[in-house]
Order: C-alpha cells, then structure tokens, then sequence
C-alpha cells in the first residue's frame, strides 16, 4: 500500500480530484478523528449523513483525471467493499465483524465505517481490467457466508469517504482475489446450437433466452438497476416466471442484484408466488423494461 497511489477528492461532491495520496498514508491518517468520532455520536441519519460528506475522500480504486468511469489514469489493484447495517440487518455489532474478516485471507485491510455501522474492505485483484468481473465474483462469496455487499462497490469510480479506527487492520501479505465472473463468457457459452434440433420452436426458445441472457449481462457489466421500483420488479419476475418456470428464479437474482435493497431471502419469497402463473405479462415485458434503460 505504501506504493499504490489513489486520487483524493474534497469531499463527497467533488467530482474533480485534488491530489493524489498513497493508500497507506491515507488509511494512517488520523487528522480527522475527533470529527468522526463526533458524527458517530450523532443519531439523526440525515444530520449524519450531511456531516459525512463534507469529509474528504478518496478513489481506493485508483487514480482519475475526474470522477467517471472513461477518466481512470490507472488502476490501484485493488477493491473496496462495504457491509452495512441496511443490506445486513442481522449484523449488530460491526466491531466483531471487522474482527472476525480478519480471518479471510484476501483482505488486506479492514476498518469501521465513518459512522461505525457498517465496515469496508480492500481487497488485492488479480486482474485490474475485470475490476467488475471480480466483484460479481465476490458478491458470491459473501453470499456464501451470509453477508451481502453493497452492489455500488462494482463501479471502480465509487468513492471512499474518510474514516477512523484505533482498531483497523493491515495485512500487507494479503491473497491476491483470483476469481472472476465474466457474464458475457457466460452468455457466448450457453445454449450451443448443436444441442438442438433446427425446429423452428427450438430456435425461437434458444434465442429468446440467448437474448435475456445478453441483457442480463449488460445489467451486470453496467451495474443497471431495471427493478427501481416495486411494481417494475414484479412484472419483471411474473415475465421470467412465466417464460421460464424454476429456472427463471437465478435470472431473476441477476437481474434484482443491482437493486440498493437487493436481498436473496425477499427475492425468492416474491419469485414463489409468481410461478403460479396469475399474471399475464410475457416476456415482451422484461424486454420492455430493458429498453426504457438502454438494453437491447
């Protein structure tokens, strides 16, 4: 960390970035934390809320000529991750959290929040051009341990306001993350035309599901939420229920991920009911929704 430089901006608004820092003096900083430690005894979320973003920030992704996805300089090699207490509401005490990550071997450093409700991670990629790839990858694996990361953490422009903790944790040795889901491979590989007869309905089915497939993958790859609002994500389910029965409901998660209230459990309590067919929507209605966001 003492070698990987990141962009430092003025604050949560600033969209142009000031300097640029190394990632170790910035996490060493603690300049600010009789601010921090102020906010963290502020109970109102909004007032909170307005004092966290007057802090400055940073890019721990890497450095930008300005805060957009086509203005990186270059990439840091790293990711950072959040858990907070609203996609983790069974988490009630953060502090234990933090502690008990210490244990994943690919986290190189792990700290509190800036209002202590939540911890964020940094995590070394094997491969800086699939920054997005390897947090699809991630998302799985906390998944897979009962945490749900914060979805925005795919957009290598996501910043990261400052924070204190006495109790944070380096690990300079940490395991480079190697896994990676590239959901276009995905789409290439399946339905192979050989696996099917040239009836014309085999092809119209290999096709509509190659194209829900590459939408999903585009949803995926540009962290675009179709599913917004309620009455949206229900259409959405009804159409993949009805086109696909059971096998719908894994699309369904692929498409709701990106949602900032996303949760497995919920997801699959609406899907259940929907396959019971009592809605007409097709799946012209998935399609629709897709192209009111730019999908096709």
């Amino acid at each position: 960390m003492k070698n990987t430089y990141i962009s430092k901006f003025k604050n949560y608004r600033s969209s142009i970035p000031e300097n640029v820092v190394s990632l170790w003096d910035w996490f060493n900083d603690d300049s600010l934390k009789n601010e921090v430690d102020f906010i963290r005894t502020v109970d109102n979320k909004e007032d909170r809320n307005r004092l966290k973003a007057n802090l400055p920030g940073i890019t721990p992704s890497g450095t930008f000529s300005k805060r957009k996805g086509d203005s990186l300089v270059k990439h840091s090699g790293f990711i950072c991750i959040d858990i907070d207490s609203g996609d983790n509401p069974g988490v009630t005490d953060f502090a234990n959290l933090r502690d008990q990550l210490k244990n994943i071997l690919n986290i190189a450093y792990v700290s509190l929040s800036v209002s202590g409700n939540g911890v964020f991670c940094l995590i070394p990629l094997m491969f800086a051009d699939k920054h997005k790839e390897h947090f699809e990858a991630l998302k799985i694996c906390f998944e897979k341990i009962g945490i749900i990361i914060d979805t925005a953490c795919g957009d290598v422009t996501r910043l990261r306001g400052y924070s204190y903790d006495a109790n944070a944790y380096f690990n300079p040795d940490a395991k480079v993350f190697n896994q990676y889901i590239d959901y276009m491979t995905i789409v290439e590989q399946s339905l192979p035309e050989n696996q099917y007869s040239n009836t014309d309905i085999k092809k119209s089915e290999s096709y509509t599901k190659r194209k829900v497939l590459e939408i999903i993958a585009q949803i995926q790859n540009t962290s675009t939420d179709i599913t917004e609002r309620y009455e949206q994500w229900i259409q959405i389910g009804c159409a993949l229920a009805n086109e696909f029965g059971e096998e719908g409901r894994e699309l369904f998660h692929l498409v709701s991920k990106n949602h900032q209230e996303y949760h497995p459990v919920k997801t699959d309590n609406l899907f259940n009911p929907l396959l019971q067919n009592q809605y007409s929507y097709t799946i012209g209605t998935f399609f629709y929704w897709a192209e009111k966001y730019g999908l096709k």
